[in-house]
């Protein structure tokens, strides 16, 4: 009597090598991963019409410890620089975890966005990589040793990813970035970071921004980095401060939006606020003298932003966009910022 077969022998070869070709991928992409150089965060400026380009990565291979390891190089073309980084770490550089890119001001207003089109076009970094300014060496923020640990470019490349509709910088990804650079006046604003010390201890600040076109920049100091986040963002979060006879009072914002209106030699700016009083409010202050000092404090952040973007002939409103969604062309000519006034009305009501 014939034993019934159980399984024809052409259907065992092809799924024994199913098997073995499935085994073989997960095996091969293992090794891939395995080594790839991840890139937390990275630094790219422009010296002497060369790039130099800092990563850095985290040491996996130390038990129970954090280490963050900087790697850089110059030369002309960004290719052969991820090359000679990938042999100096000893694995296929990978942008594609890159939490931050910090850009010097070099490379943003002299280089044309040649390096920014590489990433973009060859799809090295993701759409949500954050991308901020140095106010001095981009190397130098990437690598700084922070108290707590951290390396200085995966610290900013956190902290802003907690910061969404907060009162103070704006968070810019490399999206955002190319977004901007195809408005009316090539205007970009970005987060401005710089390293500083106090005794052995050394911190980075990020609370300034980077106005730029491509050509001209300007710095916001960190009240008119306020006004630029009062007037582009619409707040859910931050506090805004006050003094009062030498004491220092503190309200939150509740939510804030701004409206901006244009006509051909002026510019209108109202912005809504709603705060709360449950930071610190002095008690020898009520609440009408309160709201007529931060009034006072909104208007001239407001107005401190949009002067020294003026001086440098940055629109950081983005008023010849406005102008020419209305159909207007008033924005075309030459000196159409230079006689722009600003009129700024700010309406509080406290909770």
């Amino acid at each position: 009597m014939k034993k019934p077969k159980i399984v024809d022998k052409k259907w065992l070869v092809i799924a024994i090598i199913i098997v073995v070709l499935v085994v073989f991928s997960l095996m091969e992409e293992q090794k891939n991963v395995s080594a790839r150089s991840m890139v937390l965060a990275m630094s790219v400026d422009l010296k002497d019409d060369e790039y130099e380009v800092g990563i850095q990565l985290l040491r996996t291979d130390i038990k129970d410890k954090q280490e963050f390891i900087t790697y850089s190089t110059t030369g002309a073309n960004l290719t052969e620089i991820f090359e000679k980084l990938s042999h100096d770490t000893g694995g296929t550089v990978s942008l594609c975890h890159t939490l931050v890119v910090i850009l010097g001001k070099d490379l943003l207003t002299k280089d044309n966005d040649k390096a920014m089109r590489f990433f973009i076009e060859n799809e090295e970094l993701c759409n949500n990589t954050m991308i901020v300014a140095s106010k001095d060496s981009p190397l130098e923020a990437l690598s700084a040793k922070l108290s707590n640990g951290q390396g200085g470019g995966y610290y900013i490349g956190n902290m802003l990813r907690g910061i969404v509709t907060d009162l103070g910088v704006i968070p810019i990804t490399i999206k955002d970035y190319i977004k901007n650079r195809y408005h009316i006046g090539n205007c970009v604003y970005l987060p401005c970071v710089s390293v500083e010390k106090s005794g052995d201890t050394t911190y980075v600040n990020v609370k300034e921004s980077l106005v730029t076109n491509g050509y001209k920049y300007a710095i916001l100091s960190e009240n008119a980095t306020k006004g630029l986040s009062l007037t582009l963002n619409k707040l859910k979060g931050g506090e805004l401060s006050y003094d009062f006879d030498n004491t220092m009072g503190r309200v939150d914002i509740v939510k804030s939006s701004a409206d901006i209106k244009v006509q051909s030699d002026e510019a209108n700016v109202k912005i809504k606020a709603q705060l709360n009083d449950r930071a610190y409010v002095p008690e020898k202050i009520d609440e009408k003298r309160s709201v007529e000092e931060l009034q006072k404090n909104v208007k001239s952040y407001v107005e401190e932003c949009f002067k020294a973007c003026q001086e440098q002939g940055l629109d950081v409103f983005y008023l010849g966009q406005r102008a020419y969604a209305q159909g207007k062309d008033f924005y075309e000519k030459s000196d159409f910022l230079d006689n722009m006034q600003l009129k700024v009305v700010v309406d509080i009501t406290m909770k």
